[in-house]
């Protein structure tokens, strides 16, 4: 064999040993693309960590707001109950405090009955009784 024959053969692994040395000499366009890569995936991590708190933040919100709006339900049920129970111990009370009712228990328990006009006698009152009065 001749080297024509050798040289022949060894330019293929010349060329491949070339594109190897090619990748390891040119390290630096890779760094920077590395770098651009590494800085677009944070940027996407950061905006899916912005879209997620802002979606939680709705959810929360709009959790709160139902919660927050059972509970008004809840205190104006119970507010109108106390209302009605206090108008009707409004009308209990008035209906106790009648001269017919008065009358009546003062008759039955108490063995009383309305003055007839003989019955009532009116004093004089003093002037001097006026006078000290402020």
């Amino acid at each position: 064999m001749s080297t024509d024959a050798f040289d022949a053969l060894r330019r293929p692994l010349r060329a491949r040993a070339a594109e190897k040395a090619a990748q390891w000499e040119a390290p630096q366009a890779g760094r920077a693309e590395r770098r651009e890569r590494r800085r677009s995936a944070l940027f996407r991590g950061f905006v899916v960590c912005c879209m997620a708190g802002s979606l939680v933040s709705v959810v929360w919100r709009q959790t709160e707001g139902v919660a927050r709006q059972r509970e008004l339900t809840r205190l104006e049920n119970e507010t109108s109950i106390a209302e009605a129970e206090r108008v009707e111990w409004a009308n209990r009370i008035q209906g106790l405090q009648t001269r017919a009712r008065v009358t009546r228990v003062a008759q039955q328990r108490l063995g009383l009955h309305v003055a007839r006009d003989d019955e009532v006698v009116l004093l004089p009152v003093p002037a001097q009784a006026l006078e000290a009065r402020p």
